[in-house]
């Protein structure tokens, strides 16, 4: 049963104040759709295509020393996600073919313990686990946050090769949608994995580490012939400061994000003199330069921009908004008016941009134990996994929420199982982070050929 706190909570309209006054800026611009006509021979691959495997992370949960910033954390490991997404997340109750669980954690005396944990847990709750399907990727992180630093799909529409359009993952936010403590005079450009720079170097560590039996297979013999060969994927530096989070496809050429992205970036020409708080001219100019770099590396044509509505500190559209599908969103509403009245600007601008758009009600919840209070919670911050979706739950007094969540989700996805997940108490579900922020997908047909390269061959 979720605790009942008696205190007054800020409003959203309270927190935006503070936050504003605390960061001195003035507000984000309307909510913009940028363009770029330039063809591109990749697309970006969206969250809800087939899927073969997901990435989490299994981090030490004590800090490095002061003097030692750049070590992981150490002691005692834990995942971000409780074990029964995990076992959820394998689907062998489903017709497909099952899905790997990658899991980044630099020692393998874990494995043997992460697996009686989750063999313990699938048994209690009585639904099927296979210990094959567990994976460690041998890289310490500092967070289990894999959706902000884990790596970002993309296909050639031609030669149908899969890469990896690598951002440069910051915690660095800034201006009026986003700001880290002790960021506020830090230059974006230094941000790169300046507070977490072995979760920067999550997609490539994983990358390496997939592609590595695919080549050694492609340079091998057998019977002295060569190997059929199995096709890599690559990966591509897109020089741009972002969040997983902030980051949403349609898998056709369309990407939304908060305007986050824009106090992030700066334009890279020396004559840029502000960092956390462009004014509106910079902004246009930040935004074109941001859209050009993604038509480059996403196959992006078009790119929507919205002001954050929350007040929160995080500025990530996955806190209030989620694409469903090509041409569905989600959108949050809000019990605060104010709030809400922002949420129906977004929900009417997508429709603008001929969007089927649902609304789920995000109660307002006050966690205290959050950076910020939160003023949504964090139904949209679900994760979509083949014909499945998993949505994050408080249960307890808000269980008449929950369950109209996930009927939001069977309305607007027919034929998807839809599943609700309750947090760890430890490491609960927050209007700022859930399971979404927690999990990232890995195409099927990477997972796939790395398959291929465990085989005997047969030739």
């Amino acid at each position: 049963m979720l605790k009942k706190y008696h205190f007054a909570k800020p409003t959203a309209r309270q927190l935006a104040t503070l936050f504003n006054k605390m960061c001195k800026c003035p507000s984000p611009p309307a909510h913009k759709t940028y363009y770029c006509d330039v063809p591109s021979p990749v697309n970006a691959v969206a969250e809800f295509a087939p899927m073969g495997g997901v990435l989490v992370a299994y981090p030490g949960t004590l800090a490095p020393p002061e003097d030692k910033k750049q070590l992981p954390p150490s002691g005692p490991r834990s995942f971000g996600v409780p074990n029964e997404l995990i076992i959820r997340m394998q689907q062998l109750d489903s017709k497909g073919a099952p899905v790997r669980i990658f899991v980044m954690c630099d020692d393998e005396t874990q494995l043997p313990l992460i697996i009686k944990s989750l063999e313990e847990t699938a048994k209690s709750l009585k639904i099927a686990f296979d210990p094959n399907l567990v994976h460690l990727v041998p890289w310490d992180t500092d967070t289990y946050w894999t959706r902000d630093y884990g790596p970002w799909w993309i296909k050639n529409k031609k030669t149908g090769c899969f890469a990896i359009a690598k951002h440069i993952y910051t915690s660095l936010g800034g201006g009026s949608v986003g700001m880290i403590e002790g960021a506020e005079e830090v230059d974006p450009r230094e941000g790169s994995g300046i507070f977490r720079p072995n979760d920067d170097a999550g997609a490539t560590k994983f990358s390496d580490w997939l592609n590595a039996p695919i080549r050694k297979w492609n340079n091998a013999g057998w019977n002295g012939k060569k190997l059929p060969p199995i096709q890599t994927h690559d990966w591509y530096f897109t020089g741009l400061l972002n969040v997983g989070g902030n980051y949403m496809v349609t898998g056709d050429g369309i990407i939304a994000s908060s305007y986050l992205v824009a106090t992030q970036n700066e334009l890279p020409v020396d004559s840029e003199e502000q960092v956390t708080n462009p004014d509106a001219t910079t902004v246009e100019k930040r935004m074109e330069y941001i859209m050009d770099q993604c038509n480059r590396f996403l196959g992006a044509k078009k790119y929507l921009v919205l002001t954050d509505p929350t007040g929160t500190y995080i500025g990530h559209i996955d806190c209030w908004g989620k694409f469903l599908a090509p041409n569905k969103v989600l959108i949050a509403q809000s019990q605060d008016k104010k709030t809400n009245e922002a949420f129906d600007g977004i929900s009417d601008f997508f429709k603008q941009e001929g969007f089927e758009v649902f609304r789920v009600m995000c109660q307002d919840i006050y966690v205290p134990i959050a950076d910020t209070p939160s003023t949504t919670a964090a139904y949209t911050n679900s994760l979509i996994l083949n014909e499945h979706v998993y949505v994050p739950i408080a249960g307890g007094e808000y269980t008449k929420f929950d369950d109209e969540a996930l009927n939001v989700y069977r309305k607007a996805l027919p034929g998807y199982e839809v599943v609700g997940i309750p947090g760890k108490p430890e490491f609960p579900w927050l209007g700022t982070d859930a399971l979404h922020c927690r999990t990232m997908g890995v195409p099927r047909e990477v997972v796939d050929n790395w398959l291929k390269s465990q085989t005997q061959p047969l030739i």
